[in-house]
């Protein structure tokens, strides 16, 4: 979606951005909230706002009225007979009170009147017509809100809203009881939930009266339900703006006589130092890993491993550079820091030596090879109505005739990469002296025996072609974008493409239910951790 934002310091010119997720990350004073409001007012018919300074007083009961008055109640704070100047005008007369910056936001109770004036008509409808049974906006707030709090739970009655602990239904309280986090959390999904399709959705301090251990999952669960929306983040918590992983972001510097220094951020961009800086401040630990900031590695990585910031710095060379680095800098910054490369016919003796280093090395040959995990396909399959077993033994046979097909390219491939190791290991004198370097190069030259490490990896590959090892597969065929699409495993679960599969992935690791934790542990356990014995 494309919006305007203003002009940067020193300029004129609006500034226009296509994006799908924003975050705005800066120190209080920085200008977020005006810069949102600027965003709003410039971009009114398709923008939702939710302010940091709103009230959480949730009523104790309301009474239902019409879907229209609290429609236009909610998104503008009135009702009113001119639609177009309600639409232009109503917004900052009505639910900002002139004010767009500083007003506090005073709608718990109109949401409150809107989500149970929808649950009163769907039901009278389902009860005088019939038909499928609806799922109301309270029905997702409730299914939501409980997966976010999984020990209480949500009760609905005519107009109000009672919670308590799970298995205690018996010492229920009101809606209005409820602590500050249970509250902002159900408000910010109702408010979420009742934004108008394909909606601009800006949300101040996302963070504020929220656990830090529940932001992540909350706003994957929020997103996952309005796919059609936008999500503009006003934040300054760095460890909630690089939880939104494929966000685009922009540093706000600073706000000074109406005019905003903010710079956008890219893959190709470097952090700037002061933001890397406060990266360190959030304490996390970080992994880097291989790709960028739009690679699967961090697509994947960023779901199972939710409580690390993730830096994806292009190359397995440099993830292992930067992690070392990070890790021998420990005492200074005192933040765990871990690697993960894929394996790319990496001996065991390879492996360990990473692993001593905090440099996890996957499993499987490549990244891309954790889409074909048995375990991921059957949960997949599972959820897509499909037989697991069935559609896994398909594309267990269609894999395993491609690698008979492909092994002999495959095990040159493999030869030239160990070749190349070898060759590499000839510059690692263990002398000074030039005539004894040549004689030490000569001596371990001569000792690289070509055929034989040829003939063990073909052995190597045809036992695993012959006891249809499945994993022995994954674990060896290296050949990007082709074992997807010769699997058949995007037609055998009624997707069209690896794009499609791959997002459908993501959005089950996002969901954070039985399934996600099944795909999450299948691919844990594809990421070597500790050295192989």
């Amino acid at each position: 979606m494309e919006i305007l934002l203003p002009p940067k310091k020193g300029e004129v010119e609006n500034v226009k951005l296509n994006f799908e997720q924003l975050v705005v990350v800066g120190a209080n004073g920085a200008g977020k909230t005006r810069f949102g409001s600027w965003i709003e007012e410039n971009n009114y018919e398709k923008v939702h706002r939710i302010s940091a300074q709103k009230s959480l007083s949730m009523p104790s009961s309301v009474s239902t009225t019409s879907i229209e008055i609290a429609v236009e109640d909610l998104l503008y704070g009135m009702h009113y007979e001119d639609k177009n100047w309600l639409k232009r005008h109503g917004r900052k007369s009505s639910r900002w009170n002139h004010n767009l910056n500083t007003s506090l936001l005073n709608d718990y109770d109109k949401l409150m009147v809107l989500l149970h004036s929808e649950e009163y008509e769907k039901s009278v409808y389902y009860k005088d017509h019939g038909g499928e049974k609806p799922i109301t906006k309270l029905d997702k707030i409730q299914r939501i809100w409980e997966s976010v709090l999984p020990h209480r739970k949500l009760e609905k009655r005519a107009g109000v809203i009672d919670a308590y602990q799970d298995g205690h239904p018996d010492k229920k309280y009101n809606g209005s009881e409820m602590s500050d986090g249970e509250r902002c959390i159900f408000y910010l999904i109702g408010e979420v939930l009742c934004a108008p399709e394909k909606s601009i959705i800006i949300i101040d301090e996302p963070e504020m009266h929220i656990h830090v251990s529940l932001i992540k999952r909350l706003f994957d669960l929020i997103e996952n339900e309005r796919p059609d929306c936008v999500f503009i983040y006003l934040t300054h918590s760095i460890d909630f703006a690089f939880s939104r992983q494929n966000a685009k972001k922009i540093w706000a510097k600073s706000y000074e006589d109406g005019k905003w220094d903010y710079e956008i951020l890219n893959g190709a961009m470097p952090i700037p130092e002061q933001l890397y800086l406060e990266v360190l401040g959030s304490r996390l630990p970080v992994i880097f890993i291989e790709g960028d900031d739009s690679s699967i590695d961090y697509e994947i990585y960023s779901q199972v491993f939710s409580d690390y910031t993730l830096k994806p710095v292009n190359s397995c060379t440099k993830v292992i550079q930067i992690a070392k680095s990070f890790n021998d800098a420990f005492e200074i910054h005192r933040i765990h820091s871990y690697g993960i490369i894929d394996r790319d016919r990496r001996d065991k003796v390879d492996i360990n030596n990473l692993v001593s280093k905090n440099i996890w090395v996957l499993d499987v040959a490549e990244a891309e090879n954790l889409l074909l995990i048995e375990d991921v396909i059957k949960a997949v399959a599972n959820h897509m109505g499909k037989v697991p077993d069935d559609v896994f033994k398909t594309v267990k046979k269609n894999l395993i005739d491609f690698f008979a097909k492909e092994m002999p390219s495959q095990i040159l491939l493999f030869f030239k990469e160990i070749l190349s190791r070898k060759y590499q290991e000839l510059t690692d004198f263990s002398t000074h002296e030039f005539v004894d370097v040549i004689k030490e190069i000569d001596t371990k030259y001569g000792g690289i025996d070509r055929q034989k490490i040829y003939d063990d990896i073909k052995t190597d590959f045809q036992k695993i072609l012959d006891n249809e090892d499945y994993y022995g597969i994954l674990r060896v065929f290296n050949l990007k974008n082709a074992l997807i699409p010769n699997s058949k495993i995007c037609e055998e679960i009624g997707v069209r493409n690896k794009k499609e599969y791959r997002k459908l992935l993501i959005t089950l690791l996002k969901k954070n239910d039985a399934n996600s934790k099944i795909l999450k542990d299948a691919i844990k356990a594809k990421i070597i951790m500790t050295p192989i014995v």
